[in-house]
């Protein structure tokens, strides 16, 4: 990890006149960049009193920067998916001065994104996920872009990549409940409870979202994918086929397929139809039911 990481998005800003001083408050991402601690922390410092509300929101962002840099530690962060990694985070008090920073910058700029994100950044990299569940609560309540869905989904993906499926259920669950109806949020909560090993209690939540979207392939697929854990085979069946015929990417129809093709085999006990679609989509490594392990039946 670098000595110094700029907290996503709270870089973007304008070139800002100065105030009472010859440096430009728009200089502070120059300095941490070049992990000039002391003078960005002296420049942003001159601005928090400033008559200008945007000078006084990016003097808030820097400082949010500055408490982090040289604070960095190694986190074990375990996760749901029976494992957990090493990776680059900030001690306590950091992560705490930083927030407060962030915290004085959405009371001057509620709408500004960028310090939401920020915020939600740094509890996410600090393994705060209890506090980020929260923050995202607030968030939803305060800002009020058209782009926050798409915004908060981001951290959902990220959260899945950590292997965080209780948080990333639990950040689903806040997003649908500011944002009802929207069948990529509902259609994630089924397939992270699918993944917490509850598929019965996804399913009602993937059926919604195949309602919300009836063209959308990944919901139908995981709803079949949800009956098939929970022995449903004829609607698994069903709803695995629905989504092989929306699929549109060839990469994904494939692999999709040489998983159906496995389901044919073992759940649909067909095993000449199996074979069939793994010897057109599996590897010959996952070909199961071409070999001569059992005879033949069809359904």
């Amino acid at each position: 990890m670098r000595g110094m990481v700029f907290v996503p998005l709270l870089l973007a800003f304008t070139s800002i006149g100065a105030y009472s001083q010859s440096a430009k408050i728009s200089d502070w991402p120059h300095l941490v960049d070049a992990n000039k601690r002391d003078a960005a922390q002296k420049l942003c410092s001159s601005y928090v009193d400033s008559p200008k509300i945007s000078e006084k929101v990016e003097a808030q962002k820097c400082l949010t920067n500055v408490a982090l840099m040289g604070n960095d530690i190694v986190l074990l962060d375990g996760n749901n998916a029976g494992g957990g990694e090493l990776r680059g985070s900030y001690t306590r008090d950091a992560v705490d001065a930083a927030i407060k920073h962030l915290d004085i910058a959405m009371e001057l700029a509620p709408q500004d994104l960028s310090i939401h994100q920020g915020r939600l950044h740094i509890l996410e990299v600090s393994g705060s996920y209890s506090d980020m569940v929260k923050a995202l609560d607030q968030s939803c309540t305060i800002y009020k872009g058209a782009d926050a869905v798409e915004a908060w989904l981001a951290y959902v993906v990220e959260l899945d990549d950590l292997g965080q499926y209780r948080v990333a259920l639990d950040f689903s669950k806040v997003i649908d409940k500011h944002y009802p109806n929207n069948p990529d949020v509902v259609g994630n909560i089924g397939a992270f409870l699918m993944m917490l090993n509850k598929p019965a209690e996804g399913i009602p939540y993937l059926q919604r979202a195949v309602s919300l979207s009836p063209k959308d392939p990944i919901n139908s697929w995981d709803l079949g994918r949800a009956y098939d854990l929970t022995n449903h085979s004829e609607l698994a069946d069903k709803w695995y086929r629905k989504g092989l015929s929306l699929e549109t990417d060839k990469k994904q129809l494939a692999e999709s397929s040489c998983i159906y093709g496995n389901f044919v085999d073992e759940k649909l006990h067909n095993r000449e139809r199996a074979c069939d679609l793994e010897k057109k989509y599996c590897a010959p490594k996952d070909q199961r039911a071409c070999g001569d392990q059992h005879p033949m039946t069809q359904k």
